[in-house]
């Protein structure tokens, strides 16, 4: 694919001393040149098997082409051997763009769905046969006459009938008879997918939301025959990013040839505790949650129900229980949650460190819970920045896609609160671009959606 960026390589490359304040310009340049190219940003058209990234419909996922163009943008000008990190990975797709420049790659998530699709995703060596083991675990299924189901979620009968239960059973079955984790992994994350397409919960919302009787009795589908058609269309896509990599010649005896690392951690938690005090990152690519998910995206409601199905042991040794306590206990987890008010900066503190953010909580009404909401979240979102800029090597370029968002109708721009908060803590301003979003999936019925059809792009240096 002809992309718009040439990347230096290392016989090109920039020595580090070079001063950084020209790599700025560099960047800003290029970024401008580009700015009006709306096909550029904001693909009319696009492959959604890039880089298995339909192999699940997680919430508000970026798009990898337009996630490739930005780091070959930021990195044409840089040295060799580029460690990327995310810190709100979600499904991964950084990090196979990262990949699809050769870099080292690292993510985290509090949501242990988007664990382990990244996993999926990025893993350094996939299973050579997944077509027969694919077979396999639908015949078996098929061949499965078991009337037990195997999951002991609350409220069961309410988001699954009986049969399609059942099925789902069968298959669960299946996949625990498989011996490859890697393997183990693409199946769950069908299944999945699956049951995203066959229970009870209407697919048109993130929140969960049952489906009318009538829609029920009239909806026959089968798990199984959905499975099959999911399993090979992921093991197509999966298959197809790797021969990918495998041409740019990033592949070696199988294998990436460089570190792929996927945590469930929360990004408020010090992360020189998740990735060791040693560890720093080149460079940063990130797209956070606009605001609380409750009131945005639930991304941890569009994952209770699979989740409940899945081997969580599979996912990661960290993936408890404790998650699925609740239809909101992820999103309880996460910025804006009220799982970390105990750590929260003193509110009048945090509105010191932006004008805009300071701003905006004066246009909310004194009386609402809107200024509660805002201060939750942007308290969080710094708990969060000084965690990530931690473990940013000095002068690592951080690239963050933001969305605004209105609060109790007041428009909330989360693009300039960002850059002021990371311009308090010694980062430098490099570039922004704005880009329309085409195809994202955003939760199109929710009241604050009309500000989230744009997408800000922000590139800063952590550095001055």
């Amino acid at each position: 694919m002809n992309f718009q960026f040439k990347y230096l390589g290392p016989s090109r490359a920039v020595s580090v001393k070079e001063d950084f304040r020209k790599i700025d310009f560099r960047i800003r340049s290029l970024l401008r040149e580009k700015q009006d190219d709306e096909h550029l940003w904001s693909p009319p058209n696009r492959d959604r098997t890039d880089s298995g990234h339909r192999v699940f419909q997680y919430p508000a996922m970026m798009v990898p082409i337009v996630q490739r163009r930005l780091l070959e943008a930021v990195v044409c000008s840089q040295r060799e051997g580029i460690s990327l990190y995310d810190p709100f990975c979600g499904s991964g797709t950084s990090l196979v763009s990262g990949m699809h420049l050769g870099m080292s790659v690292h993510g985290n998530d509090i949501n242990p769905l988007a664990v382990l699709i990244s996993r999926l995703r990025t893993a350094r060596e996939v299973d050579a046969d997944i077509a027969e083991k694919v077979r396999r675990a639908v015949s078996d299924a098929r061949g499965d006459k078991s009337q037990v189901v195997e999951t002991a979620m609350p409220n069961r009968e309410k988001w699954f009938k009986q049969e399609v239960a059942l099925e789902l059973s069968a298959l669960r079955r299946s996949i625990r008879n498989e011996s490859n984790l890697w393997m183990r992994r693409l199946l769950w994350t069908t299944l999945a997918e699956t049951i995203r397409l066959t229970s009870n919960d209407r697919t048109s919302t993130y929140k969960l939301h049952v489906r009318t009787e009538e829609d029920i009795n009239r909806r026959d589908q089968s798990p199984i025959d959905e499975f099959e058609r999911l399993a090979a269309q992921n093991a197509k896509s999966l298959l197809g990013f790797r021969a990918a990599l495998n041409d740019n010649g990033f592949v070696t005896a199988g294998k990436y040839l460089r570190d792929t690392v996927v945590k469930l951690a929360d990004t408020t938690e010090t992360m020189s505790g998740i990735w060791g005090s040693e560890k720093k990152f080149d460079l940063m690519m990130t797209s956070p949650p606009y605001g609380d998910n409750v009131t945005t995206v639930t991304y941890g409601q569009h994952s209770y129900l699979p989740l409940n199905w899945i081997d969580l042991a599979d996912i990661d040794e960290g993936a408890s229980p404790d998650f699925l306590k609740s239809t909101r206990e992820i999103d309880q987890r996460s910025l804006g949650g009220g799982k970390v008010a105990a750590k929260r900066p003193d509110p009048s503190r945090l509105l010191e460190g932006s004008r805009a953010l300071k701003k905006a909580w004066a246009k909310l009404p004194s009386g609402g819970t809107g200024r509660q909401r805002l201060m939750s979240f942007y308290a969080d979102v710094t708990l969060a920045i000084d965690s990530m800029l931690s473990v940013m090597k000095q002068d690592a370029y951080l690239i963050w896609t933001v969305g605004n968002r209105n609060i109790s109708g007041c428009a909330i721009p989360t693009d300039k609160i960002i850059t002021e908060l990371l311009e308090a803590r010694g980062c430098t301003y490099v570039a922004e671009l704005t880009r329309v979003i085409r195809h994202k999936r955003m939760p199109n019925r929710n009241a604050s959606s009309e500000t989230m059809k744009r997408e800000h792009i922000l590139v800063l240096r952590h550095g001055e």
